[in-house]
């Protein structure tokens, strides 16, 4: 994302994961604020990403979708994608968000 204030809320959500694993409760106030951001940004691409997450949170409880090959670790997995949202104007980082995206509607 462009926006600093993003970026220190990206390093703040990753924080949160590495210390207290996925806790719904403090996530999704933190992604709400993110998602916000992302939509001042004008990023669909972002915004329905951090959607997805939410919406995934939420009704499993907590994270149990699989964004790298090599880890089962919940916590790896979730910080991978939310990590890549620093960085998403970069051409593969957005490749990767869609794709897993679309892995979580099914696409």
């Amino acid at each position: 994302m462009k926006n600093s204030k993003a970026n220190e809320l990206i390093a703040k959500i990753i924080k949160e994961v590495e210390s207290n694993s996925v806790n719904v409760d403090a996530l999704i106030p933190m992604l709400t604020e993110l998602r916000e951001m992302a939509k001042m940004e004008q990023d669909p691409l972002i915004t329905r990403s951090i959607r997805l997450v939410m919406e995934h949170l939420n009704e499993n409880g907590g994270w149990e979708y699989q964004t790298l090959e090599d880890s089962e670790e919940v916590e790896e997995n979730l910080t991978y994608l939310i990590s890549l949202y620093a960085k998403s104007e970069n051409k593969y980082n957005r490749d990767e968000i869609r794709e897993i995206a679309n892995a979580m509607t099914g696409l």
